[in-house]
């Protein structure tokens, strides 16, 4: 059987049985206990080990299915566990079930694997022994063992020097040295666009993304974090908020945990400046991703100084507990994405950034003793932790608001020409049109000024920033092939991340529209010589523009600029440059179109 979306791996699966096997006893545990069990949470497993013990998984409970979703850069499969007790294992039998589909991925940096270990040892404890089988009485689990299987094959003793074990783990990046948790809008990497493609696929209720945090030393074993701000749709926001602040950290608390929302502070060398804000989570992240798609997401943070015994515990009771509040109220969580739903196809605002409301809360933090000192070696201040336990009263900022809204557009039109960001619009799964001829429309659209690009690379890209003016609608003729973005649809929020060019990752700022910037054409400078003195001539208002810019000692000193100054005020200048190429339709628009395929 294929899962549409995913390549069943043949010899990952076996043929589905009539009816459900009995229930295993709980001694069917020792014959499933991972690589960090066996070793007393000193190792991990490998890549084909983790492979072996999914498979293993699949072959004890007819209620899991093994799946590959995507090949790595280097050929490996990209291992899907899904686990259902109806067997629902393809996209259509899982929605006939009713029941939220909950996506846990681990590995996404691989070096931070608690989540590997956690999730093999739930879902053994869940579909196997049955010890919790309740888990699935409302919920149907997708869980990625290792999201970067290539990183987690770059294995060593040496890849987290903050980490207190596993004795070798992968690396953070994948085989192009991409971090995953920085790419889900510009989709570079091969992983990213097979995450896409089982993201359209499945469309989970709630994905939950397991990481280990780096930072200060505190006495916390988990934090978590999850977006709630102006730029979730209120019901998600309702749902997660309500449910992880009553009831979620409170269980995670009572199976023996040290929890707190995520920490970061504002001075690394001094716990008692207090917590520092994060801001929202752009959607380049996991967590600001899945919002734009109108679910709820959650991020686990164990804390790289506790010994992997314990990060695994963490996360596997972070785990139960959000499975356990899935299961409380199935009807609320599925009801919540589907107003989103049905808010995301209708005329409103887009925030599309925001910034923090400057209401705080006064919090103690749990640390550690500490003193600071100067340092010989780095030459500024340093900060030594001790052991013993110590509270401090530190202010934690709350709640954000709008910082940047604009209208929701009717549709936004591609020209067929821009095919690297047609292809990825398609990899995000949105419904698109084409136009089956040219079309003359009143579109609005952007004129962008004063890029300023990052020298360094980051991921594999140079970030640009710029001015943008927001230009009045305008008649403007699109050639046939020219792609529609309807934004009736539910992923509307994320074609106006993509194609909104102040949108924090729009595809703008990742440099997919460098061109729009470059200047093509050019004029020796005793042409310009002339054409200045004849518009001088002429005209009178510009002669005293020019004087006054050559108050400026760096633009009289600079022949370039000053000839430059009359070539872009002259009918030779390229109107096009910074022109955004991508039109708004704000108004009802009939045009002829079809289905992109």
């Amino acid at each position: 059987m294929i899962v549409p979306g995913l390549r069943l791996a043949s010899m990952l699966s076996l043929p589905l049985l009539a009816a459900a096997a009995p229930a295993p006893s709980q001694g069917a545990t020792a014959g499933l206990l991972t690589r960090a069990e066996q070793t007393g949470f000193v190792e991990t497993a490998r890549y084909e080990e983790t492979l072996d013990y999914a498979r293993r998984l699949e072959k004890a409970s007819p209620w899991v299915r093994v799946a590959s979703f995507g090949r790595s850069p280097e050929g490996r499969d990209l291992i899907l566990v899904i686990v259902s007790s109806e067997r629902a294992f393809e996209p259509a039998a899982a929605e006939k079930t009713g029941k939220p589909i909950v996506l846990i991925q681990a590995g996404i940096h691989s070096g931070e694997i608690d989540g590997k270990d956690a999730g093999f040892m739930l879902l053994r404890d869940i579909a196997v022994t049955r010890r919790l089988a309740s888990l699935l009485d409302h919920a149907i689990i997708l869980f990625m063992p290792i999201y970067n299987v290539d990183g987690h094959e770059r294995f060593g003793p040496y890849n987290r020097i903050n980490q207190d074990g596993p004795k070798e783990q992968g690396w953070r990046t994948t085989s192009r040295n991409l971090n995953l948790n920085r790419d889900y809008m510009k989709a570079d990497a091969v992983e990213t666009r097979a995450w896409l493609k089982l993201f359209n696929a499945w469309w989970p209720d709630l994905t939950i993304d397991c990481h280990v945090t780096d930072g200060a030393d505190f006495r916390y074993d988990v934090t978590y974090g999850y977006d709630a701000g102006p730029n979730v749709a209120a019901p998600v926001a309702r749902w997660i908020d309500t449910g992880v602040t009553q009831r979620v950290a409170p269980a995670i608390q009572r199976a023996g945990h040290v929890v707190a929302p995520y920490i970061a502070l504002k001075d690394d060398t001094d716990p008692a400046a207090g917590f520092a804000d994060n801001g929202i989570s752009t959607p380049r992240f996991s967590t600001g991703y899945t919002v734009l798609r109108n679910r709820p997401s959650f991020i686990i943070e164990t804390h790289m100084l506790k010994d992997y015994r314990t990060r695994v515990m963490a996360t596997y009771d972070t785990l139960k507990a959000l499975l356990d509040e899935v299961n409380r109220d199935p009807a609320g969580l599925r009801g919540a994405v589907k107003q989103a739903d049905a808010a995301a196809a209708a005329p409103g605002e887009l925030v599309l950034q925001a910034k923090p409301s400057g209401r705080t809360i006064k919090e103690t933090f749990r640390g550690v003793e500490y003193r600071r000192e100067p340092s010989e070696i780095s030459g500024a201040m340093r900060v030594v932790y001790g052991r013993g336990p110590i509270d401090i009263q530190v202010d934690r900022a709350v709640g954000y608001e709008p910082s940047l809204k604009v209208p929701k557009p009717m549709a936004y039109i591609v020209p067929p020409q821009w095919t690297e960001v047609i292809d990825l619009l398609k990899a995000h799964g949105l419904r698109l049109l084409r136009l089956k001829q040219p079309a003359t429309v009143m579109a609005a659209s952007y004129r962008l000024s004063e890029p300023k690009w990052q020298e360094s690379p980051f991921e594999g890209r140079h970030p640009v920033t710029f001015q943008t003016q927001r230009l009045p609608a305008a008649e403007r003729r699109f050639a046939a092939g020219s792609v529609v973005v309807p934004m009736d649809q539910r992923g509307s929020a994320v074609a106006a991340g993509l194609l909104e060019p102040q949108a924090p990752d729009s595809l703008v700022s990742w440099g997919f529209f460098d061109a729009i910037f470059e200047q093509k054409e050019y004029a020796e400078a005793y042409v310009l010589e002339k054409l200045a003195r004849e518009m001088l001539d002429k005209d009178p208002a510009l002669r005293a523009e020019f004087a006054k810019a050559l108050a400026d000692p760096a633009f009289a000193a600079s022949p370039t600029q000053r000839l430059d100054f009359f070539y872009r005020r002259s009918p030779w200048w390229d109107q096009r440059i910074g022109a955004y190429p991508v039109g708004l339709l704000t108004t009802p628009t009939t045009l002829e179109t079809e289905p992109l395929p």
